[in-house]
């Protein structure tokens, strides 16, 4: 079984630097990695996945 690394969204936005919005709208539109579905009120993200995403980001940027 593998073992998922999440991270609450409260901590990614403290982490990042950005607010809950900016987090939304780079879902939106700029294919940031989805919340896990998981019971509660805070969305948890694969912290692997989010990691990943900035990799190509900073890949595209160069």
């Amino acid at each position: 079984m593998q073992h998922l690394n999440v991270i609450p969204r409260g901590q990614l936005c403290e982490q990042l630097g950005v607010s809950r919005s900016t987090i939304k709208r780079w879902i939106a539109t700029r294919n940031f990695p989805q919340p896990l579905r998981a019971s509660g009120r805070e969305p948890l993200f694969d912290s692997d996945a989010v990691n990943r995403w900035f990799k190509e980001m900073e890949a595209g940027n160069e």
